[in-house]
């Protein structure tokens, strides 16, 4: 199904509004990797009001629209398992960027083996990677 059928299917079923502040906010996620609320704001700018992109990243919150990408304390935002492919994260501990790891489905069958092997019936998982990308780690190295 695509993407924004899929949206509106969603919020049609849960007694929401298709508006346009709920269509800009989806289309700034959509082809991008995670983003920090700030850049979605930035990205909204003179369409959708700083609230409202609170409002309706809240929403899709709850609905299961979005996830939260979670770095240290902070978070990015991103679409869910039901828009993209599922995927982890390495996060730079330098710079702050995200970027999807995808795999050839190792992983995924070592998890649910695990899952599986400790009597768990698992709903999800989340497997994030964090370290210094190779920019990062040039510089760290260069400064001693």
């Amino acid at each position: 199904m695509h993407d924004e059928a899929l949206l509106r299917k969603i919020l049609i079923a849960n007694h929401q509004k298709i508006t346009k502040a709920r269509l800009t906010v989806f289309n700034l996620l959509r082809s991008k990797e995670p983003q920090a609320i700030a850049s979605i704001i930035a990205g909204c700018k003179g369409e959708v009001d700083r609230v409202s992109v609170y409002r309706v990243l809240d929403l899709y919150e709850k609905l299961g629209i979005v996830k939260r990408v979670n770095i240290g304390w902070k978070y990015k935002i991103e679409l869910s398992d039901a828009f993209l492919d599922h995927h982890h994260h390495a996060s730079c501990l330098g710079c702050g960027k995200v970027m999807s790891v995808m795999e050839n489905g190792e992983l995924e069958a070592l998890i649910e083996k695990l899952s599986a092997k400790s009597g768990l019936t698992m709903t999800s998982h989340v497997l994030e990677l964090y370290g210094y990308c190779y920019a990062c780690d040039t510089n760290t190295k260069n400064r001693t």
